[in-house]
C-alpha cells in the first residue's frame, strides 16, 4: 500500500469515475478561486493528467486499480491564509486532513488527503512568487463506467490546462 492511500478495503473506496464525477469539479473551483485572488492565470507544468493500472494487494490478493494523477500546475502567489480559507470552503469534502508545513526559505507546502478513500492535493507556495498545485487520488477501484478503466469519463471537466 502506498502512503496516500486510504483506510477503507480498495472495493469501498470511490471509484476513479466518481472522482472525476464528483470531486475534479471541487479542484477546478479551488484553482479557479486562486487564479481570482491571486490576480493572474494558471499555466500547465506537466502535459496533463493520467490514469495508471496498479495491483493492490491490500486484501492479500492482488486486485486491478487505477490511479489518476493530475496535471501539475502553477498560478500566481496567493497568501497563506487566503488558501487556507478557500481550501476550507472548497476542499474540506474532498480532503478532510489538511496540514501545513512549515517554512524552508519563504516555501510551504499545504496539504490536503482523503485518510479513507486515498489521495491528496498539495499546494506550494513561494513567497511573493508563485503558488503550485498537483493532486493524484491514490489507488481506487473502477465502477465500471467506462470501458477502459484508464479513459477519462465522457463529459470531464476541463481540468487540465494547454501546454503552450
Amino acid at each position: 500500500m502506498n502512503y496516500w492511500d486510504g483506510d477503507l478495503p480498495l472495493v469501498e473506496r470511490q471509484s476513479v469515475q466518481a472522482f472525476q464525477r464528483v470531486e475534479e469539479p471541487k479542484i477546478l473551483e479551488f484553482r479557479r478561486r486562486l487564479a481570482e485572488v491571486g490576480g493572474g492565470e494558471w499555466v500547465a507544468r506537466s502535459f496533463g493528467s493520467s490514469i495508471s493500472k496498479w495491483d493492490d494487494d491490500s486484501a492479500g490478493f492482488a486486485q486491478d486499480s487505477w490511479e489518476l494523477q493530475g496535471q501539475m500546475s502553477a498560478g500566481p502567489f496567493v497568501a497563506i491564509p487566503e488558501i487556507e480559507k478557500i481550501g476550507r470552503e472548497v476542499l474540506s469534502g474532498t480532503y478532510p486532513d489538511y496540514e501545513l508545513g512549515s517554512d524552508k526559505g519563504g516555501v510551504r507546502q499545504l496539504s490536503w488527503s482523503d485518510p479513507h478513500n486515498g489521495g491528496f492535493l498539495y499546494v506550494t507556495v513561494h513567497e511573493g512568487k508563485a503558488t503550485l498545485m498537483r493532486y493524484q487520488t491514490g489507488l481506487r477501484p473502477s465502477d465500471g463506467t467506462t470501458e477502459n478503466p484508464r479513459d477519462f469519463i465522457a463529459g470531464r471537466v476541463e481540468i487540465d490546462i494547454p501546454e503552450d
